[in-house]
């Protein structure tokens, strides 16, 4: 029977391959994403072998996985994005002063990476995938209260940790804008670039 299976997800991947990767190129922005398409893909038709239509039907059926294969990973590249937004919207406006506009998102997200899995856990939960305090001690197996406390701990953590990163960007752009420290000579002229009249 396994034989039997394997030897119809041969022939199905070999009918299929390039038609499915062609399809995916088309549509994803690198080899590489193309690539994952496929995997994910031929994956799914592997689990769900039983489902895959007989003959011509099984190319459309394989090209609509793939198709959903794409907007799942669409959808999740919207909510990594909308989840930096939602971080920054939980950080006062003061704390991002230093960093220009274009980096808030950079520096959340190396901010969010650094934190203890277990804090990156219920941020995400709760800014990624939207759920209240109560969704999130279902799926962290503990009681509201709990689940509150970790969400209040740990946006804590995230806000001190951006605010290090944006003082110790802060302070590196004034040193560089700065300029160099003036010579001990030039500190004792009357002229300010220690030049002789």
């Amino acid at each position: 029977m396994l034989e039997e299976r394997k030897g119809r997800f041969d022939a199905l991947y070999r009918s299929t391959r390039a038609k499915i990767l062609a399809y995916a190129l088309r549509r994803v922005p690198s080899t590489e994403d193309a690539a994952d398409v496929l995997a994910e893909t031929f994956t799914i038709a592997w689990r769900r072998l039983d489902q895959v239509p007989e003959g011509d039907g099984a190319l459309l059926w394989l090209y609509g996985v793939a198709r959903n294969v794409i907007r799942n990973d669409l959808r999740s590249r919207q909510r990594r994005s909308q989840l930096m937004g939602r971080i920054a919207r939980h950080v006062p406006e003061a704390k991002w002063s230093v960093v220009a506009r274009d980096e808030e998102r950079l520096v959340a997200l190396a901010c969010l990476q650094g934190l203890h899995e277990d804090d990156q856990e219920v941020l995400m939960l709760t800014a990624w995938e939207g759920l209240a305090p109560v969704a999130v001690a279902k799926v962290l197996a503990c009681s509201p209260g709990a689940a509150r406390a970790r969400i209040h701990r740990a946006r804590r953590r995230l806000d001190q940790a951006i605010l290090a990163a944006n003082t110790d960007a802060g302070n590196r752009h004034t040193a560089a804008t700065r300029g160099p420290e003036p010579s001990r000579a030039d500190v004792f002229t009357n002229d300010p670039k220690g030049d002789k009249a």
